[in-house]
């Protein structure tokens, strides 16, 4: 099975996929998915009525873990819905659930053999708009955000596992992110997932988003869409078909991770087929990735 190979003869980037894409298929499906398209990793989503899902016991995480390692397929990362920056109802300590639910997430993703889990921001609040100084409460929710990914720092460190921030929800920028980061330890193991849509649906230019995670990016989540004049929203297309900047993107982010020495940067697709069950099968999104990314 050969290395799928996008941009230029100087770059390899393998291909992965969210199961976000393919809701409710089995571990059998989902390699079959991979293998069919020459996809080398997945990213795979954490909830209930899915293979993978939080209460999981040893063995269900055992059989996931070597069953994909023997197909030949890497777990990216675990996608929780950890919410870190979410208002804490007793202060952010032993005490506090959310910092207990990262913590859970972080063993799964060990489990199951993944190094990366992805955690949302999830403050619960609107992002500031452009030009618009943050709200005490989103300034609240960074430190939030901050002090659980501080805490649970030592614990992913011993499980080998790093904590990486979404640009989501209520921190969809980079200028979002970078201000949760800004609190958090030196030493902690935390990293930035770029979703290329919501920086760019909130009109920030991809070279601004590049800039700013420079030190911080573990890989970016692929998508497209069109943008409803007037508004954030975005309607989503197959990758090609939309108004995203894929290809720069694309370069931007292997252009950060060359510095590091990373010369095989993932391409990552996060299909939201699971909250719009009228987009084409992940299978077909694939393709269309491959195709709008190929030299």
């Amino acid at each position: 099975m050969g290395l799928p190979l996008f941009a230029d003869e100087r770059i390899a980037m393998p291909l992965a996929f969210s199961t976000l894409g393919c809701p409710g298929d089995s571990l059998e499906q989902v390699i079959a998915t991979a293998h069919a398209s020459g996809a080398t990793g997945v990213e795979l989503r954490a909830a209930d009525g899915e293979f993978v899902f939080p209460s999981m016991d040893a063995a269900g995480r055992a059989h996931v873990a070597g069953t994909l390692a023997a197909a030949g397929i890497t777990v990216l990362a675990l996608a929780s819905y950890v919410r870190v920056c979410a208002v804490p109802h007793e202060g952010v300590g032993v005490n506090d659930p959310v910092l207990a639910e990262l913590l859970a997430a972080v063993d799964l993703a060990a489990d199951l053999s993944a190094a990366q889990v992805r955690v949302f921001p999830g403050a619960g609040v609107e992002p500031c708009g452009p030009g618009e100084e943050p709200s005490a409460e989103l300034l609240a929710a960074d430190q939030h955000g901050a002090a659980r990914l501080n805490a649970a720092a030592a614990h992913a460190r011993a499980r080998g596992v790093s904590m990486l921030l979404e640009t989501h929800d209520s921190h969809p920028r980079a200028q979002d992110i970078v201000r949760i980061l800004a609190h958090v330890d030196a030493d902690a193991p935390v990293q930035v997932i770029w979703d290329l849509m919501h920086p760019w649906r909130y009109d920030e230019a991809p070279a601004r988003t590049a800039e700013l995670l420079a030190d911080s990016l573990a890989y970016a989540q692929y998508k497209d869409g069109v943008r409803q004049q007037g508004t954030n929203a975005v309607s989503l297309t197959l990758p090609g078909a939309g108004e995203l900047p894929l290809a720069q993107m694309r370069d931007l982010v292997a252009g950060i991770l060359a510095t590091r020495g990373t010369t095989e940067p993932w391409i990552s697709l996060e299909w939201e087929r699971a909250w719009h069950p009228t987009l084409p099968p992940v299978a077909q999104a694939l393709e269309s990735l491959k195709a709008v990314l190929a030299p």
